[in-house]
């Protein structure tokens, strides 16, 4: 299944229409970055995405069951990148 998903599927997606549950509690996401990487296998397209969500909990590096409106449960590794005052950012890459 994730084989066949493009950068478009999460481009034109709203705010909060992303989330995975953790520790019993319900994570909003919002993506905040798609961006086109150089193809290095048969995928059709291969690209990354950055996710926007809460301060805490900070999710850990790993496989996370991510919630999408349209192709529902994602089981993809994430990668927390960064974290301000407001938001921890994390990083999925599609190749």
């Amino acid at each position: 299944m994730i084989e066949y998903l493009t950068r478009q599927d999460f481009e034109e997606l709203s705010s909060g229409s992303l989330s995975l549950e953790h520790a019993g509690q319900q994570l909003e996401l919002r993506v905040v970055e798609t961006r086109d990487l150089p193809s290095v296998s048969t995928r059709q397209s291969s690209f990354s995405l950055v996710l926007e969500g809460p301060v805490s909990p900070v999710l850990p590096q790993g496989i996370h069951g991510l919630l999408h409106p349209q192709h529902g449960r994602l089981d993809l590794f994430m990668v927390p990148i960064g974290r301000d005052a407001s938001h921890t950012r994390y990083e999925l890459i599609f190749n």
